[in-house]
């Protein structure tokens, strides 16, 4: 996420509670503090042109933007602006992923049950280890297993059980 600040030194006076009158309050109380989606919407070029008088005025201005682009960036920049990125932590992986395809491919019932639960308990969907394990049915060649798998995924939505159940019965009769 990047906010972009145009005057954040706030050239302007300051606002000061005891010269502001309720409706003003409830006035500034109303504007929105961050607007978002300035740049790539139907405006974006419009946003582009006012950024220098924006930079000018006495107030702060906070976009929020999920991508600035090189062009935008530097038109930004000479305006004025101040652009501050937000790098989205990275998500980590608490169990291997993979773990539940290799048990699968060797046969093992144990080590295919406990891959799933801790795929579970880390957070996956049914949906997604479903297709996992659909997946490396199919590069086993085994039509019959791959079958099976995608007929528990079907039943679950169908309304037959919860598919993370119905995929460690599954593991636990192979």
């Amino acid at each position: 996420m990047l906010k972009i600040l145009i005057n954040k030194k706030g050239r302007g006076e300051e606002l000061k509670w005891e010269n502001i009158s309720a409706d003003e309050l409830a006035t500034l109380a109303s504007t929105p503090a961050v607007l978002s989606g300035a740049l790539y919407g139907e405006r974006g070029e419009e946003f582009l042109e006012l950024a220098k008088g924006l930079a000018a005025s006495p107030h702060t201005f906070v976009f929020e933007e999920a991508k600035l682009l090189k062009a935008e960036r530097t038109k930004l920049e000479k305006a004025g602006a101040e652009i501050e990125e937000e790098k989205a932590p990275k998500k980590e992986w608490k169990f291997d992923q993979y773990g539940v395809a290799a048990a699968l491919g060797a046969r093992d019932k144990k080590k295919l049950w406990l891959s799933l639960v801790q795929a579970f308990r880390a957070g996956e969907k049914g949906e997604a280890l479903a297709g996992l394990m659909a997946w490396k049915a199919r590069t086993m060649r085994d039509a019959a297993l791959s079958r099976a798998i995608v007929v528990l995924y079907h039943d679950s939505h169908r309304g037959a059980g919860d598919l993370e159940l119905l995929l460690e019965r599954f593991a636990l009769k192979l």
